[in-house]
C-alpha cells in the first residue's frame, strides 16, 4: 500500500528521537556507520583524558561508552545539549557515571570557563 507524503511526514514529525534513536526507521531505511568510528575513535581518547567536553551529545552515548573497569567516566564529563530530551536522557545515563549534563544553546558562546576541558569532542 502507497502512503501519502504528507502521511509520512506526519508520521515522522510524531516519531520519538530522543538521544538519537531512530530505531523507528529500522527495515525502512538503509544507511552505514561512517568509516571514522563516531564512537570508537574518540572512544579511546575519551577514557584518558582528565576533563572531557562533549558537545552534542545526544543521548550522551559517546562519553558514557568510555566509562573504567569501576564505573565511572573520567573525572570531568560534562555534556552539554540543547534539546529537552537529549537533556533528559543524557542525564540518565550520564549522572550515574559522575557525568554533568548541561543546558546550552547550540549557538553562542557555552557556561564554561577558559581552558578547563583536556579534551573536547
Amino acid at each position: 500500500m502507497e502512503r501519502a507524503f504528507e502521511d509520512l511526514v506526519e508520521e515522522g514529525a510524531a516519531a520519538p528521537v530522543d538521544g538519537w534513536d531512530f530505531s523507528w526507521l529500522d527495515g525502512r531505511a538503509t544507511g552505514e556507520r561512517p568509516s571514522w568510528g563516531e564512537q570508537g575513535l574518540p572512544a579511546s581518547r575519551l577514557a584518558r583524558a582528565p576533563a572531557v567536553l562533549d558537545l552534542h551529545t545526544g543521548g550522551g552515548e559517546v562519553p558514557a561508552g568510555t566509562v573504567d573497569p569501576a564505573g565511572a567516566a573520567p573525572p570531568l564529563t560534562v555534556a552539554p545539549a540543547s534539546w529537552e530530551p537529549n537533556l533528559v536522557r543524557a542525564a540518565a545515563r550520564l549522572r550515574p557515571l559522575r557525568g554533568a549534563v548541561v543546558a546550552a544553546a547550540d549557538a553562542g558562546p557555552l557556561p564554561f570557563a577558559a581552558e578547563v576541558f583536556d579534551l573536547v569532542s
